[in-house]
């Protein structure tokens, strides 16, 4: 079976490389509708092995999850999505019955204690309890988390040891520090990253019952960004903001001594490290990385260049994805354009401001307080639509509510008998005066660094992609329905600016993600900030990621990250719990990193905001 070769890490699968082309990708391959439907009738036939199955099922089961999770289903973040799939496409919804079709023929009852399974089945047993856990496919599946539990110990025992990860999260859930701890202990010992990850960070913060200690810690993490997949890439994203010493604030520092020793021979610096795991992380489809990546060059935050094509592509992955404050960051670029100017490696493009406008309905539209602000600023400028004070007072009401300063600012000017909307002159002056002013500012860093730096700049000649059909792409998936953003199979979405995949065939794809199905690790979300006397009203709903701002400046909390500054005048698992083993010591379930003590805040720049 193609894919095999993929298995590595105590046979989970690894993330591959990305392919070695003109323009190389940022992103992994992941399943689609069409390459798995190209292979239903060969996976059909009666001569298809229990493993090729398997393999499909797994696949058709990831891309429902990703499906599912960008159209909201609920989650803990850190638990299985629970309730039933939400699966809009005809066609991956007949994918889906297949898929639970022969997965009932490969494991129609749980077994009983004491067979001998192999690993095919026991993966089988596996996939069947994420689902009886989450209630996906209630029609076929019944919710019984008891049986669940069952399996997912047949599972564990028989070899595959991503169900140790599931175990451990279950006595986690009802307080069972020590055997939770034993399960992660085994998972870790077979390379299962989840429980890799989840010992490192119950070490750094001491929770499991276990002190705190960043020398236990450290090993951990860094063995878990290491086995970092597209289902667990919060560990590349996490090791890299312990080497930017971005949870310093919240008592997570980590001392640089117990670093040094594990970056790779030849690493300039921890920074540079860091690059390469939030690339990584980036590359495994984790929206926070591609945000932070798009904000990084961006803004040239060191080792990162000044790079507007590429700033705008990872910003354009992290919006697919359902990112609101990547649609924001998107609106700001095409509100100016980029000049492609002397020493920038970065192609420029021009402004657009109907896509500007698009980009920050769309994050208005998710409920951003900057973008709902934005909002009703093009509309009292006229902005990628006509001018229209009554549509801008609306949408300054609704930032407002939310706790806007800038947006009380406006609606108290123009409430005034004197007060007139902004002009079209005055627009120009602000955004010449603070967008385009900041990039210039970002590019002459840029250039200071890549000469000071020539290794950076002999990397930064490498093949660059062409920017109209970057932008051509980042178009095309504006037009997209809030509720469309971020499915990957949906046939109408448009690919990430990066090369075309080749046809599908019919034969199996190695796609770069672990077996174990649909898992998701502790600390997988990571709320907005919250600093002393600022409401937290962004999203309280959604699982968010955020990460400390290492740029030149940060806004405090409630600022506007959007168009220049004119002067102005977690939800609870209710489910039935497994039999509960005994238990010697209490613990606590942590589904964000809010919860484990962690608050990181989300880039901003002072500079870049109206009001």
């Amino acid at each position: 079976m193609p894919g095999r070769d993929a298995l590595s890490n105590g046979g989970q699968r690894s993330p591959s490389p990305p392919p070695v082309t003109a323009t190389p990708s940022l992103v992994a391959t992941l399943p689609t509708v069409s390459s798995l439907e190209a292979l239903l009738s060969t996976i059909q036939s009666p001569n298809a092995d229990a493993a090729s199955r398997v393999e499909w099922i797994r696949d058709v089961l990831f891309l429902v999850n990703r499906t599912s999770a960008s159209s909201g289903s609920t989650s803990a973040g850190t638990d299985l999505a629970t309730g039933p799939a939400q699966i809009d496409d005809p066609a991956l919804q007949r994918l889906a019955g297949t898929a639970i079709e022969l997965l009932l023929v490969l494991i129609p009852v749980l077994p009983s204690s004491g067979t001998k399974l192999g690993p095919a089945v026991a993966e089988s047993l596996y996939l069947r309890a994420t689902l009886s856990v989450s209630g996906a496919f209630p029609e076929h599946i019944a919710p019984n988390p008891r049986s669940a539990f069952r399996a997912f110990e047949a599972a564990a025992r028989a070899g595959h040891h991503a169900a140790w990860f599931r175990l451990g999260r279950d006595y986690e859930a009802f307080g069972d520090a020590p055997h939770a701890r034993e399960c992660f202990e085994r998972g870790a010992r077979h390379g299962d990253a989840g429980c890799v990850y989840r010992l490192g960070m119950a070490h750094l913060l001491g929770q499991l019952g276990l002190p705190a200690g960043p020398a236990s810690a450290v090993p951990l993490l860094h063995r878990a960004a290491s086995l970092a997949s597209v289902l667990v890439p919060q560990p590349a994203y996490v090791y890299a903001l312990l080497l930017l010493d971005d949870f310093a604030h919240a008592g997570a520092s980590v001392p640089a001594a117990l670093l040094a020793p594990l970056l790779p021979p030849g690493t300039e610096s921890p920074e540079h490290e860091a690059r390469r795991l939030l690339e990584r992380a980036a590359f495994l489809h984790f929206a926070p990385a591609q945000y932070k990546l798009g904000h990084a060059y961006e803004f040239a935050v060191a080792p990162f260049p000044f790079d507007p094509l590429l700033s705008v592509q990872y910003y354009s992955l992290a919006s697919q994805q359902g990112e609101p404050e990547a649609d924001m960051a998107l609106s700001k670029w095409f509100l100016c354009g980029a000049e492609e100017g002397e020493g920038s490696i970065g192609g420029g493009f021009a402004k657009d401001e109907a896509l500007a406008f698009a980009f920050a309905e769309r994050g208005a539209r998710a409920g951003l307080p900057s973008a709902q602000f934005a909002m009703g600023y093009y509309w009292e400028v006229g902005v990628g639509t006509p001018q229209d004070v009554q549509n801008a007072l609306k949408w300054y009401e609704k930032a407002a509510a939310q706790g806007n300063a800038d947006a009380r600012d406006r609606l108290s000017v123009l409430a005034q008998p004197t007060g007139s909307a902004l002009s079209r002159g005055e627009h120009d002056t602000l955004t010449e005066r603070t967008l385009v002013r900041k990039r210039t500012l970002a590019r002459q860093r840029s250039d200071a660094y890549s000469r000071a730096h020539p290794k950076r700049e002999q990397r930064a000649r490498s093949p660059r992609p062409d920017a109209a059909r970057v932008v051509d792409v980042v178009r095309r998936n504006s037009r997209f329905r809030a509720g469309q953003r971020g499915r990957v199979g949906h046939p109408r979405q448009v690919s990430a600016p990066v090369p075309a995949p080749a046809p599908a065939q019919a034969k199996r794809q190695s796609y770069p993600y672990q077996q174990q199905q649909q898992q998701q690790v502790h600390a997988a979300t990571l709320p907005p900030p919250s600093s002393p006397g600022t409401p937290r009203t962004r999203f309280p709903e959604r699982a968010r990621y955020s990460l400390v701002d290492v740029g030149p400046a940060a806004p405090p909390r409630g600022a506007s990250p959007g168009p220049p500054r004119p002067a102005s005048g977690a939800q609870t698992r209710e489910q039935t719990p497994p039999p509960r083993p005994a238990s010697s010591g209490g613990g606590v379930r942590y589904n964000t990193f809010a919860e484990m003590g962690i608050q990181g805040s989300k880039l901003e720049e002072k500079e870049c905001v109206i009001m």
